[in-house]
């Protein structure tokens, strides 16, 4: 089974606004928390989001860890900033060469005295060691290596997110092998076989009464045609 994260990750209550009164695409944690699997079957996520509300994220990210079968986390063009919280979420978690991920520290609008100031700085601070967790848990690399990337907004390419760990696998696009013809060719000896049948054919044909080829006749030629071509 396959769900998608796209658009903008929100929570539940402003999903519907943003859907219906603005025209967006969004994704919220009830898009994928109510569509999981019941049987445990594999899960795929496919990822193509600008990013959103941490929170959201979170949530997503968690149910899909504490889900019982195996989630393939697929960044499909963009998993930034919340979204790329949501790709580390994979028991294997793939990207497209082409893809990208976004990381860097969390925000928001504040207001009010120095002390309203203090506790929404203290407030980012620490959900910036969450976010950075979420990476540090995926690659084993310290909490520290991405609070440093996520400081100066790092953008990381499909390569580098696999030597940094952040995904398992860049995704290949096979195309099905052609067939070596030789396996499809008759051997020598049914070929000259079929070339004598075609000659008494012709034979029979010439030494007949009847100069008009029997239904059977026609059967037998529409046949070997096919096989001369």
């Amino acid at each position: 089974m396959k769900l998608d994260i796209k658009g903008m990750i929100t929570n539940d209550d402003d999903a519907e606004i943003y859907r219906d009164w603005l025209g967006m695409t969004v994704t919220s944690p009830t898009d994928i928390l109510g569509n999981l699997p019941t049987d445990g079957s594999d899960l795929e996520i496919g990822i193509n989001s600008g990013g959103g509300e941490v929170d959201a994220a979170n949530e997503i990210y968690t149910a899909l860890r504490n889900y019982p079968g195996k989630v393939i986390t697929q960044i499909e063009s963009s998993a930034y900033s919340a979204a790329s919280i949501i790709a580390m979420a994979g028991d294997t978690v793939q990207i497209s060469p082409v893809a990208q991920l976004m990381i860097h520290n969390a925000s928001t609008y504040a207001g009010g005295n120095h002390n309203d100031l203090d506790k929404t700085s203290n407030a980012l601070k620490s959900t910036d060691k969450a976010i950075a967790k979420a990476y540090s848990v995926k690659t084993g690399r310290p909490v520290d290596e991405f609070l440093a990337l996520m400081d100066k907004e790092t953008w990381i390419n499909a390569d580098d997110a696999l030597e940094l760990g952040l995904v398992d696998e860049v995704m290949t696009f096979e195309k099905e092998p052609v067939t070596n013809s030789v396996n499809n060719v008759l051997p020598r000896k049914i070929i000259n076989r079929i070339k004598d049948l075609v000659g008494e054919n012709q034979k029979l044909k010439t030494n007949a009464t009847d100069s008009q080829p029997s239904e059977h006749d026609k059967l037998v030629q529409a046949k070997l045609a096919i096989l001369r071509k």
